[in-house]
C-alpha cells in the first residue's frame, strides 16, 4: 500500500496549496512529503495520519488517497 500521489497533487491544485502548504495541512515536514512524492519514500505513520486527518477535515474519503501495491 502507497500513497495515491497524483491524487494529492491533485488535491494541492484544487485547494490551491502550494507542497509545502500541503505538507503543513498534513502536518508533516516538506522533505517528507517531497521524498515521498519523488519515490524516494513510501510513507508511513506520519504521512498516514495526516492523509486521514485531513479527509475528516475536507470531508474526503481516504480510499481516493491510497494505490495497493500488485501482489
Amino acid at each position: 500500500m502507497r500513497a495515491n500521489i497524483f491524487a494529492l497533487k491533485q488535491l494541492a491544485r484544487v485547494k490551491q496549496w502550494t507542497i509545502p502548504e500541503l505538507a503543513r495541512q498534513l502536518g508533516i515536514n516538506y522533505s517528507y512529503l517531497f521524498r515521498v512524492m519523488r519515490g524516494e519514500k513510501r510513507g508511513g505513520a506520519k504521512l498516514w495520519c495526516g492523509i486521514y486527518r485531513l479527509c475528516k477535515k475536507e470531508g474526503l474519503l481516504v480510499d481516493d488517497f491510497i494505490l495497493m501495491d500488485e501482489e
